[in-house]
């Protein structure tokens, strides 16, 4: 028997005190609250299933970098590493019988050679939500697109960092923006008179496609329509996918009062609860957070070609967010894609997508000098009016295709977290000898 007085880390002594009865201690020989040395050897070789990585968790990629290059990118050890470094317990007065009562396992694997464990911090190619993710897209597509029985529980759990206790969105992933903040609304004009009358009523001409028009676009389906904008007039121009030679039509807009965003390209600086290795959930939380930044990417990536069913998991999401969250925020923020990532793009929730048809006039130097001129009132339903005088128009005169070019095809099809895990120790690295324009 151990007690609660016999083992430093706190996850073990709440396991102690929460599942263990009055008696006498082996290590200690006082008596106290105890559980027996099997229960809690047993509760630390389940973490270690759970939380750090088996060779079975490696690509063959990562395999081979370890085996055949030698690489040294991922921390590879045995089982008695693991247990006193990794997991702290080499000062425990337990340790000698920790190691003791280890499975046969952790000691020989099948192949009858020295088992090895290896550091899982996230970063592994194999990442447990990109499974799930791979799981929820064919679902959505050749399963149950509509009544999904698992899309549900999937969201949920990635979702689960961006909230507090009671589904309250943490504040970091807010991007709030208040009444003067400029967003970008253009259309393409297929000639004089068609620019004339976007020019003559922006706030209709550049509202939302109405819902008998309304076509699936990367958040919304048929029918559904919703305020596509961005934060500059550059990226606005981008993401409408103009041609040369051809005329546009901007406008800049803005919130009547506020307007509270979704920011998914904070969704990196959320962090995973203060979890050990020996807490279950560790590892679960670790890949979670790295997943989190390729939904990033995922939500801004354009429209496959010849794929009708590209846009479909963003518009299940987006549909998600919108039940979930659609009291707490009025849409979203993601990255342009078209711009390499340097703009910013928005889409508010349909409820929200209400442009006033009064126009939004700046305060003059003066009124603001003199504080006598007060906030400009619409009606509560007004999400958006257009600033007066914010109308430009646009000759499309040349497109431009940026493009980052590798010297070895593994830097073409390598994830954004391997290359950061290996790109520095092999030559994966931009070709400089080719010029793209």
């Amino acid at each position: 028997m151990i007690c609660s007085a016999c083992v430093t880390p706190q996850t073990l002594k709440d396991l102690v005190n929460s599942n263990g009865l009055l008696g006498p201690c082996s290590y200690c020989n006082k008596v106290g609250t105890t559980v027996s040395k099997s229960a809690l050897f047993d509760y630390i070789f389940e973490r270690v299933r759970e939380n750090v990585a088996a060779e079975d968790d490696l690509s063959n990629y990562e395999h081979d970098l370890i085996y055949e290059l030698g690489s040294d990118e991922i921390n590879v050890t045995s089982y008695d590493i693991v247990l006193s470094e990794w997991f702290n317990l080499g000062d425990e007065v337990y340790f000698d019988d920790l190691c003791d009562a280890v499975p046969a396992d952790f000691k020989i694997n099948i192949r009858g050679k020295e088992t090895h464990f290896y550091n899982d911090d996230g970063l592994l190619e194999r990442n447990f939500y990109e499974d799930r993710w791979a799981e929820f897209i064919n679902g959505i597509k050749h399963a149950h697109r509509f009544f999904n029985p698992n899309a549900r529980g999937f969201l949920d759990d990635v979702f689960k960092l961006l909230v507090t206790t009671g589904e309250v969105l943490k504040p970091e992933v807010i991007r709030t923006l208040d009444q003067g903040a400029e967003l970008f609304r253009a259309r393409t004009a297929a000639n004089y008179e068609k620019a004339k009358e976007i020019a003559d009523n922006p706030a209709s001409q550049l509202g939302p496609t109405p819902k008998d028009r309304a076509s699936s676009q990367r958040m919304t389906p048929n029918g559904i329509p919703a305020l596509y904008c961005a934060l500059e007039r550059k990226t606005c121009l981008s993401e409408i996918r103009s041609i040369t030679g051809d005329d546009v039509v901007s406008v800049a807009m803005t919130p009547t009062t506020s307007l509270k965003l979704l920011d998914l390209t904070k969704l990196e600086q959320v962090e995973p609860p203060m979890l050990t290795l020996l807490d279950k959930g560790y590892l679960d939380a670790q890949h979670l957070k790295t997943f989190l930044k390729s939904l990033v990417k995922k939500m801004s990536k354009p429209k496959g070609r010849n794929d009708e069913l590209s846009y479909l998991s963003t518009q299940v999401v987006f549909e998600y967010l919108r039940l979930r969250f659609g009291q707490q925020v009025d849409g979203l923020v993601f990255p342009s894609v078209q711009t390499g990532e340097k703009g910013t793009n928005l889409v508010l929730f349909p409820e929200a997508s209400v442009i006033s048809a009064t126009n939004f006039e700046r305060p003059t130097e003066m009124d603001i000098a003199f504080r006598d001129k007060p906030p400009q009132v619409f009606n509560p339903e007004e999400k958006l009016a257009v600033i007066k005088d914010s109308l430009r128009f646009h000759k499309v005169k040349a497109i431009t295709t940026e493009a980052t070019t590798y010297s070895r095809i593994d830097g073409l099809y390598m994830s954004d977290e391997v290359r950061m895990r290996f790109g520095g120790a092999f030559n994966f690295d931009v070709a400089e000898d080719e010029e793209e324009g």
